[in-house]
């Protein structure tokens, strides 16, 4: 596992998901505050005046078996539509990447009629809408948490890493819910040892990229990255004339790092490529860019970034390629009068 308050930090990103849903939606309103917490059911009660509340609760964890962790193809050797920082090595010294499925179940609590099931309604819909939670929300999620409570306990372990570090691992999270039916739901509620409330069960899954089993210290020495070299570029699927929007293949050799980015024309802000391998990287332009002659770097950076540490990427050579213009026209339907 990339980082060991990774399970705490995705907890705390859906909780925090379902407050703000919660917040927004004005048809809650009528019910006042509504708390969220992540307690475990047996140490939860209320009383006559309590106020309504939810429960997310993490019962489980389990290895994802299904994920394809983006293992080279020794066969065919075809590009497979894998993001760059899932192709798994094999050499000594590498963890492959792990994927696995948080297993919540979350509960409503009211003493007023039907409080319970418009919770559930309203918190149901919320996350049919919001199946998956890409690494840039995370990550704003995590940095919200860490600065609304700082005296909290997820936000001082924060403080021992930094959000960019426990996120930049970890890949985009997908939660689907798990309908059980009666007989599941009894048996989970007997090992939880709780009073039956109406619940539904969620999986989380999520994917943590490859690792390093030596883990540097801070300010000292890093890997030396390999230095990427383009020989050609061409359009894919046909090789053909290059257009905004096009796909791109770059042929070369050392192309795949870690973290394998693409600069566009020298530019601050970096592409991410659709597949990386060792000797190709498919990516698509931008639909923005102007016709003319334009250049592309392959950029490689560190897996973990330490303080006092320089250098953290290294560039290939400079390969250029000719953008053709799209050439657009319409016809202009005119009435004839008699």
């Amino acid at each position: 596992m990339s980082n060991g308050l990774a399970i705490a930090a995705i907890t705390a990103v859906f909780k925090n998901l379902l407050e703000d849903g919660l917040v927004q939606n004005a048809a809650l309103s009528s019910m006042g505050n509504v708390l969220v917490t992540t307690l475990p059911p047996d140490q939860i009660s209320i009383g006559v005046d309590g106020q309504p509340q939810l429960n997310l609760f993490l019962y489980q964890v389990s290895e994802n078996r299904n994920a394809d962790l983006g293992k080279s193809d020794a066969k065919g050797g075809k590009l497979r539509n894998q993001p760059a920082h899932h192709q798994a090595s094999t050499e000594e010294g590498t963890i492959l990447p792990l994927a696995i499925n948080l297993h919540y179940v979350l509960t409503a609590y009211g003493n007023k009629d039907f409080q319970t099931e418009i919770l559930l309604g309203y918190v149901i819909q919320l996350m049919h809408q919001t199946p998956v939670l890409s690494n840039a929300t995370i990550r704003a999620m995590l940095n919200h948490v860490a600065t609304i409570n700082r005296s909290g306990l997820l936000a001082q372990a924060i403080e021992s890493t930094s959000v960019e570090a426990l996120t930049e691992q970890l890949d985009q999270v997908r939660i689907a819910p798990n309908l059980f039916d009666t007989e599941q739901m009894s048996r989970l509620w007997s090992l939880l040892q709780g009073s039956y409330r109406p619940s539904i069960a969620y999986e989380v899954s999520m994917m943590f990229i490859a690792s390093k089993k030596s883990s540097l210290a801070p300010g000292s020495s890093k890997e030396a990255l390999n230095q990427p070299q383009i020989e050609k570029i061409v359009a894919w699927p046909t090789d053909g004339e290059i257009v905004a929007g096009s796909s791109l293949i770059i042929y070369g050799k050392n192309l795949s790092e870690d973290i394998t980015l693409l600069r566009l024309n020298g530019g601050e802000n970096l592409l991410e490529p659709q597949i990386v391998e060792d000797n190709r990287i498919l990516f698509k332009l931008p639909q923005n860019l102007y016709a003319g002659v334009h250049k592309v770097q392959v950029v490689h950076q560190q897996l973990y970034k330490y303080q006092n540490c320089k250098d953290l990427e290294v560039v290939s050579n400079e390969q250029t390629f000719v953008l053709h213009p799209t050439i657009q026209f319409s016809v202009k339907e005119e009435s004839c009068n008699p």
